[in-house]
């Protein structure tokens, strides 16, 4: 009795030991989207190698490196939308990354054109990311301005990978002093205490392995998502020669011209007349104020000299 007492109290210590590293949460850093699937190999298909234990000083150290996940978003017109999406693809094999994911749809212009719209995601190698943005600038049919939008951000994950890194190496080390205990343990019920908490740690390393992965191939391919719009779908609207859209902004510029004429006669006026305007102002309203009173009373008079002189003739006697 005392024995297993004494195996599970060390069970008990192993599990706090290996656990007590593993309470903060290891999934991936929030503002990220978890890849589940890298080239089609899982994580459970192709775990990565837990860091060494003697690698362990390495990795805290100063020396590490910045890990940063790095995600571009651009939207670019060209001439053929479908050609500069298979130009991307085959540009991101060419510089060592692959496909996520291509898209293919169709929008309608003004006059009922139909014009094909692609988008691609694809993932470069981190330090040749510049140069995958800079061959999809070129694709533009009209230069600079083709560019219809770019956004670049970058998110830092050194400490949520070192920290990772620190306890995959905690719970490594407990599995091996419970896989010495289970096979030195005799005592079914001791064994069976051990074998669930083994388990249990055998699955906490493999959502670390998982993580420390996500994080090493996210910071080392680049995620680049590119949006293909046609050209042709931006040109200016043109009839016979005659561009309605040239008469639009020309009036929309009359009339913000006369906006600003009507705002500044407003705000010279207030400046220059409303000082005396408002004394003036107030004077005429109490003069015509006491103009109305002066007439309500002569009204009232004559209505009451008026009455007065109906009832004297009502109270003659008749002849």
């Amino acid at each position: 009795m005392k024995k297993r007492i004494a195996i599970l109290s060390l069970v008990l210590m192993l599990a706090l030991s290996a656990c007590a590293s593993t309470a903060k949460d290891v999934s991936a850093p929030s503002g990220a989207m978890v890849d589940t699937n890298y080239g089609n190999e899982s994580y459970s298909e192709a775990p990565m190698e837990a860091p060494a234990v003697e690698d362990q000083g390495e990795i805290k150290g100063a020396g590490q490196e910045r890990m940063v996940i790095q995600t571009a978003s651009m939207e670019v017109s060209v001439a053929d939308t479908v050609q500069a999406m298979q130009a991307t693809s085959n540009l991101a094999r060419q510089l060592g990354g692959y496909v996520v994911s291509t898209n293919r749809w169709t929008s309608t212009s003004y006059n009922n054109v139909s014009y094909a719209r692609t988008s691609v995601t694809i993932r470069v190698p981190v330090e040749k990311l510049e140069q995958a943005m800079e061959a999809i600038r070129q694709m533009s049919a009209i230069g600079k301005d083709g560019i219809l939008s770019e956004r670049l951000s970058g998110q830092d994950v050194t400490s949520d990978f070192v920290d990772s890194s620190s306890r995959l190496r905690n719970l490594k080390a407990a599995e091996e002093q419970l896989v010495v205990l289970m096979e030195n343990t005799e005592d079914l019920e001791a064994t069976m205490s051990v074998f669930r908490e083994l388990t249990d740690i055998r699955s906490q390393i493999e959502v670390l392995e998982g993580h420390i992965k996500y994080l090493q191939e996210s910071s080392d391919l680049s995620s680049l998502s590119v949006e293909f719009v046609a050209e042709a779908s931006l040109q200016p609207i043109e009839i016979g020669g005659w561009k309605p859209q040239g008469v639009v902004r020309e009036s929309l510029e009359r009339l913000v011209r006369s906006f600003q004429d009507l705002v500044d006669f407003l705000i010279r006026f207030g400046i220059t007349c409303l000082p005396f305007l408002i004394p003036l102002g107030i004077g005429v309203y109490f003069v015509v104020r006491a103009i109305r009173k002066s007439n309500a009373k002569r009204r009232a008079k004559k209505a009451i000299v008026e009455q007065g002189e109906v009832v004297e003739i009502e109270a003659e006697p008749k002849g």
